[in-house]
């Protein structure tokens, strides 16, 4: 299904559906594909995932041997044996490259703006999801009585002070994607935050899965032990403990209620004269 562009009030506690953030459902992995191909197409331009190794791409939105290609075609600064400072390419062990080399070389490239890495960039920011998706499609023009943004910023009402170092990005169309869905605007930001989404928490699946297997384990548990409890502890519950005293055997059996007040004939005289 296509994804319609929904604005969010993030401060009027507006929240989206994410069906990835269900108990029992799990990431679509082809969104994922098409927001790994959003964000290399126009995000990598400027923002880094440098906390994200290639490999973690594998079987989950690329094969390896996709990945193995992908990482080849960056070039990484190494060593060679005699120590000598070389560059290679790109393997699957090695970190997503940073589009700039340090910080001073980004803010000149941006303005004075540093773009923040995306690694973590869904749960750096309060809202999640919901605040990532209103801000990429909540660009805006700047609404009479406001001040007009300074070179190389824009109006967006869902960032912080409203004037953002980052123009509008996603349009309709902006993306051609591989399998055929339609590029809408709304589309192509829940594919790239729902990839942003797995960056930040790439283990969620597993997480999920293991904890529905707790939770099943822990069920079929308690019901064996409530079973076991009606059937076998009921006869060691129920059971009595006769005491018996040397000489006293005979009142001790006659009594049909046996207790430990019954130790003692006198005792049991007294109680048959009590309920006469």
């Amino acid at each position: 299904k296509q994804w319609y562009q929904r604005r969010v009030a993030i401060t009027a506690g507006g929240h989206m559906h994410w069906e990835h953030k269900e108990w029992n459902k799990s990431y679509d992995h082809k969104a994922l594909r098409r927001g790994f191909q959003v964000y290399k197409e126009v995000c990598q331009a400027c923002h880094s995932m440098q906390y994200f190794y290639w490999r973690m791409h594998i079987d989950v939105t690329h094969t390896k041997e996709e990945v193995k290609e992908m990482a080849a075609e960056y070039m990484y600064p190494d060593v060679d044996d005699e120590g000598n400072a070389i560059e290679r390419q790109g393997d699957i062990q090695d970190f997503m490259p940073a589009p700039y080399d340090n910080e001073i070389k980004a803010r000149l490239a941006n303005n004075g703006a540093h773009p923040p890495d995306l690694t973590l960039i869904n749960v750096a920011r309060e809202g999640n999801e919901d605040y990532l998706f209103s801000l990429l499609t909540g660009y805006e023009d700047v609404p009479p009585g406001q001040a007009e943004p300074a070179e190389g910023q824009a109006y967006n009402p869902y960032f912080h002070g409203y004037y953002i170092g980052m123009a509008q990005q996603l349009y309709n169309e902006s993306v051609d994607y591989e399998d055929g869905t339609i590029p809408y605007q709304s589309q192509i930001a829940k594919d790239i935050i729902q990839y942003l989404a797995w960056t930040a928490h790439p283990w969620m699946d597993e997480m999920s899965m293991y904890g529905m297997k707790a939770v099943a384990s822990a069920a079929a548990l308690v019901i064996i032990s409530y079973i076991a409890m009606r059937t076998r502890r009921n006869g060691i519950r129920s059971r009595q403990i006769h005491f018996t005293v040397p000489g006293h055997d005979k009142s001790i059996t006659k009594n049909g209620v046996v207790n430990n007040f019954t130790k003692y004939k006198e005792v049991d005289d007294s109680i048959a004269k009590m309920k006469r």
